[in-house]
């Protein structure tokens, strides 16, 4: 008997605190969009952080909110892009292909003013007296670029120069903020003509530090119809609004600098 009234007690208790946290949790239930896992699911799932959002599920949730487009995601397929519209109700236009280019074309054939025996890192080497080649303007060759590619589309060439898959780069921009020598530029698959230089010293010590960096000559403005050349600051620089790939400016430019790329993607 002395037993029965606290076991009735603590059942009544128990029903109450059951019957509250049944009613709190449909009160507090938080409705999760069906469309959610299905937006994430189309994602690449990288979490690459390009888009500025906390990871592939983080900008699936800025898409349901109206936060970011599908467009800031650099490595969603134009499938799964088209997918994810349709998910969202939204109607989206034809995505022009674009890929990291690097302008610079010195690697092994540039000088070198000092022994570097320091961290293999392009940051690291730049902070030291802007690094060890006698191009302050050229690439370093440690592949910080290379490291930060969430998409593998960069590699070193046997010259010690990065090299762009145009067809795996989704053009996320990691290798431009990556780069202490700002290298890297965003350029549209279809403008295969671009400067591999951005020197800013006069042809005369270019030339004594680089055997293919561009020397300022202007042939390759002499040589374009289309006022697509110009040199800025002793370096040849491409208006692509203008530029139709005539490649007039290839075929003049003493030094090799003005190049082609070769990506079929």
């Amino acid at each position: 008997m002395d037993i029965f009234v606290p076991v009735m007690i603590m059942g009544a208790l128990g029903i109450l605190f059951g019957a509250g946290l049944a009613v709190a949790s449909k009160k507090l239930a938080v409705t999760v969009d069906p469309r959610l896992e299905k937006i994430a699911g189309l994602l690449p799932g990288v979490n690459c952080g390009a888009c500025g959002a906390a990871g592939c599920f983080g900008f699936a949730e800025a898409l349901l909110s109206g936060k970011m487009t599908v467009d800031a995601c650099k490595g969603v397929t134009d499938d799964a892009r088209a997918a994810i519209a349709k998910v969202l109700g939204q109607t989206i236009e034809k995505k022009i292909k674009k890929t990291a280019v690097l302008h610079c074309n010195g690697g092994s054939r540039v000088q070198e003013k000092y022994a570097y025996s320091g961290l293999r890192d392009c940051i690291a080497a730049n902070a030291l007296m802007q690094g060890p080649k006698a191009c302050s303007f050229g690439c370093l060759g440690f592949g910080t670029c290379v490291s930060v590619c969430p998409f593998g589309a960069l590699s070193m060439s046997k010259e010690g120069l990065p090299v762009v898959d145009a067809r795996t780069c989704k053009a996320c921009g990691k290798c431009v903020t990556a780069c202490p020598k700002k290298l890297f530029t965003i350029e549209a698959v279809s403008q295969p003509v671009y400067v591999a230089c951005v020197s800013k010293d006069i042809g005369k010590d270019t030339k004594a530090a680089c055997s293919v960096g561009c020397i300022g000559c202007k042939l390759c403005e002499k040589a374009c119809k289309f006022d697509a050349i110009r040199v800025v600051t002793n370096a040849a620089v491409i208006d692509y609004h203008k530029c139709t790939s005539c490649k007039a400016c290839v075929k003049v430019c003493p030094s090799h600098t003005i190049l082609i790329r070769e990506d079929k993607p």
